[in-house]
């Protein structure tokens, strides 16, 4: 009953990431058509609000953060700041789309209703991610809620790709602003109606023996931390260089294939690939480290890239390679958040402080801002290559667009890899350090003037000298170690 119970709150936390897919990722895919051929916009004016507004993204997620953090204070946790910016959200996405149709075409407006939504959603998006820590404290369910999360977000990239966008090319092609704007209005009023049922009935794991109080958070991470600078490389590889090649399909399709009737074909065997890996990987989790299933799906998804660029002459095989890719991907977009989470309860320990949100919204700024500059670096490099619309492309140009859609996830793959061979925490040494954190709590309360992480400077001060692993942290000695297990029995956290 216990663990029916438990997988029942994962899973409505995690349907909050269809909600969340379906405003955002529908954003991120029509917008930039909505603003040139239904409003009219310049591709310059166009590109360049986007560009604005993905700025103001950067800002939105550490504003944000502290927003959380100050209303945590307040008594007001994850799931209030999630409920009560869901319905400005939902009315600013359901705005967007009634642009068209209100004759809403002054560049300031624009803007501004750009900004309104992108800040609400921010408001929804850190307090959701770090609720993650807060669901549960055990590694096998944060590798099975990390799955969990994608096949939300997963189920709303197959409305968007069957109804939205369908929706909004016809609204191009035949002036249909009214059916878009309604379009608009139901996206909104679900995103409203599953944010408002997913912090509703999710909790926040209320008796979690962590659970350190709201003012211990803070967003002033310690940048320094070898957990802290890895999960930002991570964060780089799945912003910057894995999605790439989703972001160059279209090209790949009409200029390198030639066959740009294929592309919906392959952003449906993407998708589908990525439901299984879903699935298995999900399943996985329980035997397998986050890591390494990481590594794993890294694995999967360099051998489908290397794999398409050899079937590039048949187009037909295609199909199956990209299938491929989106079942080893699958692993590379979901296991970050809960490795995310184990690594809040690492620095806790190392730092004697839990820095929650501040991680989170960190981790979401890297992601943004290396997805933006790969968007952004993609169109630089086709523009300097001689890139024209529309017409044949010249070798260097369709060299540029396969090293850019395939080479550069290959790179991400395979960098991921090696950087997993370096997270040196799995399943049994997460319990033995929740355990450790659960004392350390535990002491704090009994002893209201002792230092938070005594136990570890005493095994510290005892050690015979700090050593470096590969991984840039700090190695603790034996004597240290023991020393630690015997006043806490906390785990040596020697490994990043």
């Amino acid at each position: 009953m216990v663990r029916k119970f438990t997988e029942g709150r994962m899973l409505a936390y995690a349907s909050g990431n269809f909600g969340k897919a379906l405003v955002f990722s529908g954003a991120d895919l029509t917008i930039l058509f909505l603003l040139t051929d239904l409003l009219g916009l310049s591709a310059m004016a166009a590109g360049s609000l986007m560009l604005f507004a993905l700025c103001g993204d950067l800002v939105f997620d550490l504003v944000a953060a502290r927003l959380v953090i100050r209303l945590r204070h307040a008594g007001k946790g994850y799931r209030w700041m999630v409920a009560a910016a869901a319905i400005p959200c939902g009315l600013a996405f359901a705005l967007l789309y009634a642009m068209p149709a209100l004759g809403m075409r002054e560049i300031w407006a624009l803007a501004l209703a750009l900004l309104v939504f992108r800040g609400a959603y921010a408001v929804i998006d850190v307090p959701h991610n770090a609720l993650m820590a807060q669901i549960t404290s055990d590694s096998r369910a944060r590798g099975r809620v990390s799955g969990y999360r994608l096949m939300f977000s997963t189920a709303a990239a197959l409305a968007l790709a069957t109804i939205l966008t369908p929706l909004v090319q016809q609204a191009g092609s035949e002036q249909a602003f009214d059916r878009l704007a309604i379009t608009g209005m139901i996206a909104g009023m679900v995103f409203i109606v599953t944010m408002i049922l997913c912090a509703l009935t999710s909790n926040d794991g209320a008796g979690r023996p962590i659970a350190d109080t709201p003012c211990e958070d803070g967003i002033a991470i310690p940048l320094g931390d070898p957990m802290v600078m890895a999960m930002a490389l991570l964060g780089l590889l799945t912003g910057f260089f894995v999605p790439a090649f989703a972001r160059t399909l279209l090209y790949i399709g009409s200029y390198v294939v030639a066959r740009p009737e294929l592309v919906p074909g392959l952003l449906l065997a993407l998708t589908f690939g990525q439901f299984a890996g879903v699935l298995l990987w999900t399943a996985l989790t329980g035997r397998f480290s986050k890591s390494a299933l990481l590594a794993m799906g890294g694995g999967a998804g360099a051998i489908g890239l290397i794999l398409f660029a050899l079937c590039l002459p048949w187009p037909a095989a295609l199909i199956g390679c990209a299938a491929l890719i989106g079942f080893g991907l699958a692993s590379v977009y979901m296991l970050p958040w809960g490795l995310l989470a184990d690594a809040v309860d690492v620095v806790a320990w190392r730092h004697g402080r839990r820095f929650e949100t501040g991680m989170f919204a960190g981790y979401l700024v890297v992601v943004k801002a290396s997805g933006a500059a790969s968007a952004a670096a993609i169109g630089w490099v086709l523009d300097g290559l001689g890139y024209v619309p529309g017409q044949a492309q010249a070798p260097a140009v369709q060299a540029g667009i396969i090293a850019l859609g395939l080479g550069l996830p290959l790179i991400g793959c395979l960098s991921a890899i090696l950087l997993m061979r370096r997270f040196d925490l799995g399943h049994a040494r997460h319990a033995r350090l929740i355990a450790g954190l659960a004392r350390r709590r535990a002491r704090r309360d009994a002893q209201s003037g002792a230092e938070p992480v005594s136990g570890l400077k005493r095994g510290l001060a005892k050690s015979s000298g700090d050593g470096s692993t590969g991984a840039g942290g700090l190695a603790l000695s034996a004597q240290a170690r023991q020393s630690i297990s015997r006043s806490m029995v906390a785990p040596a956290v020697a490994r990043s």
